[in-house]
């Protein structure tokens, strides 16, 4: 009876010491798997983060080529020009140096050449770098942006300021200014639009801009498929835009003469 006893509890033992090493080789077991699906996930998030940098230097690659090719082009055809033909006045003052009144016409003529490609390389300057973005900020420069296009009475457009101030990256403000600039630009020359509203917002995290017009409008899905197209240069701008300051747009059709785009962008928190 007794030795019956003791094989009872040897067996409980042996049964409880099983149970423990199963139990343990469960724990290393989920251990192990829960490590290999981390790391499984931590690889899709490197994959998607390489991703998601490559996108951002193909769309940055981009973005400066289109703006070399127009700085190349605004100087090819302003600048150049107007050098191509003050060189041309004073070939023909050397070579006329005794016809006083036609050196003075190409002198009068080439002074206003000289005035005329100063404003203009001011004007590839400051599409550049504009100085109301630079010496005031973001908000700042917005207002100085929707002043200039009031004052060429192309388009009305209102501007509504509904924070005082924002902080963002300085490398986002200008891809952000030259994005607003774009879209308002589209506007003008696709939308048939007569009246543009600007109204910038911020929450603790995102700023929101939304353009609204009484133009034709088109939707996001309509926008991307035009971006795709050989013709969509400028939509392709502004998704390459968006996504290099991490941006969301959408664009919304409300009525046959009623749109909108809003941007939603990060700000430093």
């Amino acid at each position: 009876m007794e030795n019956k006893g003791h094989i009872d509890v040897f067996s409980l033992v042996a049964i409880g010491t099983m149970g423990i090493l199963i139990l343990v080789a469960f724990i290393v077991l989920f251990v192990l798997l829960y490590q290999k699906k981390m790391m499984a996930n931590r690889a899709v998030i490197n994959e998607n983060e390489s991703i998601h940098q490559r996108k951002l230097l193909d769309a940055s690659i981009e973005v400066a080529e289109q703006e070399r090719k127009k700085i190349a082009a605004n100087i090819h055809d302003d600048v150049g020009m107007m050098l191509n033909v003050l060189k041309l006045n004073l070939t023909k003052i050397q070579r006329n140096r005794s016809d006083e009144k036609l050196i003075d016409t190409l002198l009068i003529n080439s002074n206003i050449l000289i005035v005329d490609t100063i404003a203009a390389i001011r004007v590839i300057s400051n599409d550049i770098m504009p100085p109301a973005l630079v010496k005031l900020g973001f908000l700042k420069g917005i207002a100085e942006l929707c002043r200039q296009v009031e004052s060429a009475g192309i388009i009305d457009i209102y501007l509504e300021l509904k924070v005082d101030s924002i902080k963002l990256e300085k490398k986002n403000e200008i891809q952000l200014y030259r994005l607003v600039k774009e879209l308002i630009n589209n506007i003008i020359k696709h939308a048939s639009a007569t009246s543009v509203e600007l109204a910038i917002n911020a929450s603790a995290e995102f700023m929101t801009i939304t353009i609204s017009h009484n133009g034709k409008g088109l939707t996001t899905e309509m926008m991307t498929q035009l971006a795709e197209s050989s013709d969509g240069i400028g939509l392709k701008n502004v998704l390459s835009r968006a996504q290099l300051t991490n941006s969301v747009i959408q664009y919304i059709i409300l009525g046959e003469k009623e749109a909108k785009i809003i941007i939603e962008t990060p700000l430093i928190v």
